[in-house]
C-alpha cells in the first residue's frame, strides 16, 4: 500500500537553506514567498506542518489559514518570537505551536550589551567625529562601573545579559513576574518590582517577549520615573516600548540615549524621527544576524522539524494541545 509523503509548507522564502533542509527526511518541502491570508489559506489544506520564517515583516498565521489547514498537525516559528501566529486559533484546532527559543540566546545579548557599550562610550559619534576631520572633541562617554544595570525579562537572555554584565562590576536589578527570587538571587541579582527598576537603573535593558500583558510595558508613566541619564536597550520587541513616547523623552533629555534593534514598525520608516536624533544608536533587527547563530538556528529549526513530522514536539507553546493528543491517541488504541 502506497503511503502519500507527507508536506511541509515553508512561509516567506524562496527556496529552503540547506542548512535546514538536510535534516528533513520525512516531507515533500513546498516554499512560498505569497504569505497574504488568501494565499496561504489556499495552500495550506494538504500540508502536515507549517515552518513560519520571519523574513518578511507583519505577516501572520491567522485564524482562517489554520482552520484551513485540513491535515495541519503544527506550526513551527523558525524563531524565538511566534506573536504573529494565532496560538489560541491553533489550539482551538489541536494544532501544536513550536518556537526555537536557545539558537540565538548568545548573540542577542552579546548584541544587546554592544548596544549598551556603544551608548555608554558614546561610539557612534565619536566615529562620526573623526571622519569629519575633528579630533578629541569635548563628547564624553561614562562608565559603567558601581552603575545600576535594570533587567526587565529575566529568561534565557536575560540571564546571558546579566552573567556577562557582572565582569563590569554593576549592581544589577531584574524584573520578572514569572522566575522566583532566590533563581534571581542566586545570580548575584536582585528582584524587584518594575518601578523600583526604572528609578535606580543607570542602564535598562528590555528582554521580554510581547504580549498581551507586555504590549506597550514602557510608556509615559515608566519614562517619567527613569534618570534623564539612563541608557534604555531594546533587543526584544518594538511594541514593548511606546515609540512616540521614547521619540520625545530623547528628544526632550528626559533619557539619555537609547540603542535599539527593533521598533513598532519594521522596516523603520524613512521619515522616523529616530533618523535625526544624536542619543540613538540603531541596528536593523539584526541581532542574530551572523554565521554562529544563524547556522545553530536553522540546525535546530530542522532537528526540531523533523521531529514534528514524526510527532514528536519540542518546544511547544501551547501544551494543551499535547494532552489532546495524547487522549486521542488513547482512544485509538482502545478501539
Amino acid at each position: 500500500m502506497k503511503v502519500n509523503p507527507k508536506k511541509l509548507l515553508v512561509t516567506g522564502m524562496e527556496f529552503l537553506p540547506e542548512w535546514i533542509s538536510q535534516h528533513i527526511k520525512s516531507a515533500q518541502i513546498v516554499c512560498t514567498l505569497d504569505v497574504s491570508e488568501e494565499s496561504l489559506s489556499r495552500k495550506v489544506k494538504d500540508f502536515d506542518g507549517i515552518l513560519f520564517m520571519q523574513t518578511i515583516s507583519h505577516y501572520k498565521i491567522t485564524r482562517k489559514i489554520i482552520e484551513s489547514g485540513d491535515k495541519l498537525k503544527f506550526i513551527q516559528s523558525a524563531g524565538v518570537g511566534y506573536e504573529q501566529i494565532d496560538v489560541d486559533a491553533a489550539t482551538d484546532h489541536g494544532v501544536v505551536v513550536m518556537n526555537v527559543p536557545s539558537a540565538t540566546t548568545v548573540s542577542v545579548a552579546e548584541h544587546a550589551i554592544a548596544l549598551i557599550m556603544a551608548c555608554a562610550k558614546n561610539i557612534v559619534k565619536m566615529h562620526k567625529t573623526v571622519l569629519e576631520g575633528g579630533w578629541r572633541t569635548m563628547i564624553f562617554g561614562v562608565e559603567l562601573r558601581n552603575k545600576t544595570l535594570g533587567i526587565i525579562g529575566f529568561g534565557r537572555i536575560g540571564r546571558a545579559v546579566a552573567e556577562r554584565m557582572k565582569a563590569f562590576e554593576m549592581r544589577i536589578l531584574a524584573y520578572d513576574p514569572y522566575v522566583k527570587e532566590n533563581d534571581i538571587k542566586e545570580m548575584g541579582c536582585k528582584k524587584v518590582d518594575l518601578q523600583t527598576l526604572l528609578k535606580e537603573s543607570d542602564v535598562i535593558t528590555i528582554h521580554s517577549p510581547l504580549t498581551k500583558e507586555t504590549k506597550g510595558l514602557i510608556g509615559e508613566v515608566e519614562f517619567g520615573l527613569m534618570k534623564n541619564s539612563v541608557i534604555l536597550v531594546n533587543t526584544a520587541r518594538g511594541q514593548l516600548v511606546d515609540e512616540k513616547v521614547l521619540i520625545k523623552a530623547l528628544s526632550d533629555g528626559r533619557i539619555g540615549y537609547a540603542g535599539l534593534d527593533v521598533f513598532e514598525k519594521e522596516p523603520l520608516e524613512k521619515d522616523s524621527p529616530l533618523l535625526t536624533l544624536e542619543n540613538v544608536v540603531l541596528t536593523p533587527h539584526s541581532a542574530v544576524q551572523n554565521q554562529d547563530a544563524m547556522a545553530r538556528l536553522m540546525s535546530q529549526n530542522g532537528i526540531q522539524v523533523e521531529k514534528a513530522l514524526k510527532g514528536v514536539y519540542e518546544n511547544t507553546v501551547n501544551p494543551d494541545v499535547l494532552k489532546k493528543i495524547k487522549k486521542n491517541q488513547s482512544r485509538v488504541a482502545k478501539l
